[in-house]
């Protein structure tokens, strides 16, 4: 039942709302696109990262990371030496840490959130141009503790772990797409 003195929905109406919903928000995802790398930077050199943390070896797994997640894209292949690149990715680990978030009943951590910080930038080495800079290149992740014994173990080897893929994967994506 109509209430009264409505008009009813013809065909009109339909017509506006389909409009409208055609027409969306107005957002957009933005770096869907070829990305802003030019055509001709093909592929890219990853010396190791400097790594300014007192993490010990942080430096190698985010790099190793990092040129996996190239070689799996595709669009920036990795390079055998810097003399075979068309781009050079320099990055500097400047800050980690692993912060406990929530605890068990007894007062043991069992859940962190783990950051690294990065000064990032890549360069085309025809050009000398920058194509890529971020001085403040931020990746969180949360981890949660392992059910175990209880015995003790050192949470930061674990949590680099589960932080590598994911600050490959955004600082790639970062690039490649623009983002």
């Amino acid at each position: 039942m109509r209430p009264r003195g409505a008009a009813p929905a013809g065909p009109a109406a339909l017509a506006l709302f389909a409009a409208a919903s055609i027409a969306g928000c107005g957002y957009a995802l933005v770096g869907t696109g070829k990305g802003s790398l030019p055509e001709d930077v093909k592929t890219v050199w990853v010396p190791t990262f400097v790594n300014d943390t007192q993490i010990v070896s942080l430096e190698q797994r985010l790099t190793s990371a990092v040129i996996r997640e190239f070689a799996a894209r595709g669009r920036l292949k990795p390079a055998a030496s810097l003399e075979a690149a068309d781009s050079v990715l320099n990055g500097r680990l400047t800050s980690f840490s692993l912060q406990p978030v929530r605890f068990d009943t007894e007062g043991r951590a069992v859940e962190y959130q783990i950051a690294v910080m990065a000064r990032l930038q890549l360069v085309d080495r025809k050009t000398e141009k920058t194509l890529f800079e971020e001085s403040g290149f931020l990746v969180r992740q949360p981890y949660n503790i392992p059910l175990t014994s209880g015995s003790y173990f050192n949470p930061e080897t674990a949590a680099v772990e589960v932080l590598t893929l994911p600050f490959a994967r955004t600082l790639v994506t970062t690039i490649l797409e623009g983002f």
